[in-house]
């Protein structure tokens, strides 16, 4: 049986998720101090685990949840501030690339958002890409490009801006738990998607932490209607 990892940063994010597979009660596995849910849906069996928030959350915790039940795909499911000021709240971001925003080591040569040794940028797998765009028509406004992970709350323009010019305008939008999860599933070798609903748009003006607080429940229930419909 297909087995595939969901793993989302906070818990009004996961219990998205469990509401929209109709799991009012799930079982719950305490797991290295995780809630993990197993549950199956159309021949599928489903991991779903609170990654926590931020870079050294999401890695620790998407290792041992990967070395456990040994998925053969991991998606990683939320919520996202956009960067394009064509952008609107609730639209969705499923990204082909994979960046760290806020990684400078280039007084060492590295490109921005490049670790020493390490690749400058990791791409999510085509295929589950090409799936969940397909799945999202007719329903959602989906953009593509790539998804940069901050260790900060992105809400000021001159973060926006700063980003945008290191980036050369390929970011879509701004989370904290992405490249995590980019740089695990690598080391494992196994294929990887991300999927954002947008909470904010920081790339329209500052203030936009007021619209995350306001629209993260329905940013994260559009995000987990799409993990729905994928399969």
């Amino acid at each position: 049986m297909k087995i595939i990892a969901v793993l989302a940063a906070m818990q009004q994010e996961l219990d998205a998720v469990l509401e929209v597979f109709g799991l009012a009660n799930p079982d719950k596995i305490d797991f290295c101090g995780m809630n993990v849910y197993v549950f199956e849906n159309d021949g599928v069996k489903f991991v779903l685990a609170l990654s926590g928030v931020g870079r050294a959350n999401t890695a620790m915790n998407a290792a041992l949840l990967i070395r456990e039940f040994k998925p053969d795909e991991v998606i990683n499911v939320g919520s996202a501030g956009g960067l394009k000021e064509e952008q609107k709240i609730l639209d969705m971001v499923i990204p082909g690339e994979v960046v760290g925003v806020d990684v400078d080591l280039t007084a060492l040569g590295c490109e921005y958002g490049q670790v020493l040794g390490c690749p400058k940028s990791y791409f999510t797998d085509a295929k589950i890409r090409e799936k969940l765009i397909e799945a999202a028509k007719g329903l959602l406004t989906v953009h593509t490009g790539a998804v940069g992970s901050s260790e900060a709350f992105i809400c000021r323009e001159e973060q926006v801006r700063e980003i945008q010019r290191r980036f050369n305008n390929s970011i879509a939008c701004v989370e904290m738990e992405a490249f995590s999860i980019a740089v695990v599933c690598k080391n494992f070798n196994i294929p990887f998607a991300v999927i954002r609903s947008l909470s904010d748009v920081p790339a329209k003006g500052e203030g936009n932490e007021h619209d995350f607080n306001a629209f993260l429940s329905h940013a994260s229930k559009n995000a987990a209607k799409l993990l729905s419909l994928y399969n």
